[in-house]
């Protein structure tokens, strides 16, 4: 029997009907099988608010492409155990809407087919809401607790929501932003609660299969890995135990930005000066920022010195030529109103930094197993050299899974997985 890591439990799509009698509106669901699904496309992304699907329907008996016209309901469930046999397999639920309908065709004039562009009711709700009110009345909220409110009550969401507490507190003003945009604006200005080391602004917010997670960086480098990617190395035997049994094994790993050194002097990423002008009080700040003072006490994936090379940089102690100078215009009685943070000046200055260096280097590669990898998680990453079977060092350590492109195609039956992983090493 063919080997196949794709099993479609359910597809369900709910077509718009009206009573001629009553003129009552309702849904009649239609139950599609795996001989209609062509193709899926699934895609997470952690810089996007919301993830993605896919679906190219093959329909020749029910008419349900015919009567599609947008925001019709999808309930989508599917498993990937039948890859191996005794192990627990991952069940992918998903409650969609379609948003687009692309590639209608007609075949023979009775087989048609449709690609179904479906996202959350959520990311339909915050495409049609625009909020002006004032957040944090009084002595201000935290983002956290803003973020919370908007899910909730804004957009009605009914999924997990998982959170960093922050010690930001802002009180602000919305100009007829969206939900997501909102959290993306407090997103670069949320400083983790508790931790140790220098603290830095600067949160991600995106949704995985899970739900919504809206996590602090510095928090997302200290998770302990949850699987093993293991390059150019194949298992002695196939009696090992579970956790050797859920590691990834791939031969080809490409790393495809390293430290892109022109980006980073333009960006002003190993040596920028901040000129910051406080409404509140009209006083003004040269705010300094070298690599070489931050990126030691910078919490990282992978414990690491920085390169000699970016000492020439610069430092406080020492001095040093920015290679970018920047200008802001705050108002810290406007948005830290009764909570005003130690250096939050300086912590603001540094988001963009901190966001640039969480991304520094990437890579990606491709398998076809087990679907339980999500963005947010870390990974260990083993690559051994083809010729000798050494650990290379230089490649090898903790990534981010930053991207999951998972895709089905029924004339293969079945899903691959394309990952891009991130880390924050330099050189």
């Amino acid at each position: 029997m063919k080997q196949t890591n794709f099993r479609l439990i359910q597809l369900d799509i709910g077509i718009s009907t009206k009573s001629e009698e009553s003129g009552d509106q309702g849904f009649l669901v239609v139950s599609l099988s795996s001989n209609h699904l062509i193709e899926l496309h699934y895609i997470e992304d952690i810089t996007k608010s919301n993830l993605l699907i896919m679906l190219k329907i093959n329909d020749s008996g029910s008419g349900v492409l015919d009567s599609l016209v947008g925001m019709d309901p999808v309930e989508l469930i599917w498993t990937d155990d039948s890859l191996s046999e005794g192990m627990e397999g991952n069940v992918i639920k998903q409650s969609l809407v379609v948003y687009d309908i692309k590639d209608r065709m007609i075949k023979d004039g009775k087989q048609s087919q449709a690609t179904l562009y479906c996202i959350s009711i959520d990311a339909v709700r915050n495409s049609a809401t625009k909020i002006s009110r004032r957040f944090g009345k009084g002595g201000g909220q935290f983002t956290n607790e803003m973020v919370d409110e908007l899910l909730k009550k804004d957009l009605a969401s009914s999924r997990p929501l998982v959170v960093d507490k922050s010690t930001t507190k802002l009180s602000f003003v919305s100009p007829y932003w969206d939900p997501y945009t909102i959290i993306s604006w407090l997103a670069w200005r949320s400083i983790e609660e508790g931790g140790s080391g220098k603290k830095s602004a600067g949160y991600l917010f995106y949704e995985n299969v899970d739900g919504y997670f809206f996590r602090s960086m510095d928090a997302l480098t200290q998770q302990a890995p949850s699987r093993d990617i293991n390059v150019n190395y194949a298992p002695d035997n196939e009696d090992g135990d579970d956790e050797e049994m859920k590691d990834i094994h791939i031969f080809g790993f490409s790393v495809s930005e390293t430290s892109d050194l022109f980006r980073g002097i333009n960006l002003g990423s190993y040596a920028s000066t901040t000129f910051t002008l406080n409404m509140k009080d009209f006083k003004y700040e040269e705010i300094p920022f070298f690599i070489k003072d931050f990126y030691p006490t910078m919490k990282k994936l992978n414990p690491r010195e920085l390169p000699s090379f970016y000492e020439r940089f610069g430092s406080e102690e020492t001095g040093g030529r920015p290679t970018r100078i920047m200008s802001k215009v705050l108002d810290t009685a406007m948005y830290t109103e009764g909570t005003y943070t130690q250096d939050l000046t300086k912590q603001l200055s540094q988001s963009m930094i901190r966001n640039q260096l969480f991304f520094n280097q990437s890579a990606t590669f491709e398998y076809e197993g087990m679907q339980d990898l999500k963005i947010g998680q870390v990974v260990q990453v083993n690559k051994y050299n083809a010729r000798t079977g050494k650990k290379e060092p230089v490649i090898s350590g903790k990534y981010i899974v930053g991207k999951i492109y998972r895709q089905f195609l029924s004339e293969r039956d079945m899903m691959s997985t394309r990952v891009t992983l991130y880390r924050d090493n330099l050189g």
